[in-house]
């Protein structure tokens, strides 16, 4: 896969078309992104030889990529916590579908407040941001904030999903607090703000994952 470098925007134009011209609907690329995600995770958590992940998932479409994620790992057999920071009946599709499927399995839990979440990342080598993706343009506020200082001075291995909760992802600017990434997974397209000099400082090591957009989406 040929790496390229769109804007929000761009990407945006991309996944309009990849459902209106291909018929490859939002369920699909999300599924695709978690599996990916999931792969990436296996490989820290084998390297480290650790175990334990949590998965931190908000109401978003970056939500959803967290939580097939989990089901992935779960079904390889990492043991895998899952905590969403939303109402699951304000949640819409596709997340909520794949909400549905953790509720089922047990595997998702809601979170209440910061010292639960001192808690939970006491027992877990490895947290998988999964709280803001590429559509955050506002200053993260209220318990976000609170949960993304918590994740950073966890000083434990952390893994953002496409692009560190908290970056803009063209300016690589973070937007009041941003989630400080070891590795971050981003999909299909590399994001500009991954590459600044305020971005690499938060995204770490950026691995770009192929989600099945179509060949020519990269020429």
């Amino acid at each position: 896969m040929r790496k390229v470098i769109l804007s929000r925007e761009e990407i945006y134009e991309k996944e309009k078309l990849v459902y209106e011209k291909y018929s490859i609907p939002p369920l699909i690329l999300m599924e695709n992104a978690g599996r990916e995600t999931a792969l990436e995770v296996m490989r820290i958590l084998k390297k480290l030889k650790k175990g334990n992940t949590v998965v931190l998932a908000g109401p978003g479409n970056n939500g959803g990529d967290g939580m097939v994620a989990a089901r992935y790992l779960h079904c390889n057999g990492f043991p895998v916590s899952v905590f969403v920071t939303f109402d699951s009946e304000k949640v819409r599709e596709p997340s909520f579908t794949n909400y549905q499927i953790l509720y089922k399995m047990n595997l998702v839990s809601s979170l209440q407040d910061i010292e639960a979440l001192r808690k939970i990342i006491r027992k877990n080598d490895l947290i998988v941001d999964a709280l803001f993706g590429i559509g955050l343009t506002r200053p993260v506020e209220g318990i976000y904030k609170d949960i993304i200082n918590e994740i950073n001075n966890s000083g434990r291995y952390i893994v953002s999903i496409d692009v560190p909760s908290g970056i803009d992802a063209d300016t690589g600017c973070p937007y009041s607090v941003a989630v400080k990434a070891d590795t971050t997974v981003t999909f299909g397209f590399a994001k500009p703000g991954l590459y600044t000099e305020k971005g690499k400082i938060y995204a770490g090591k950026v691995k770009v994952v192929d989600i099945g957009y179509p060949p020519e989406f990269y020429f």
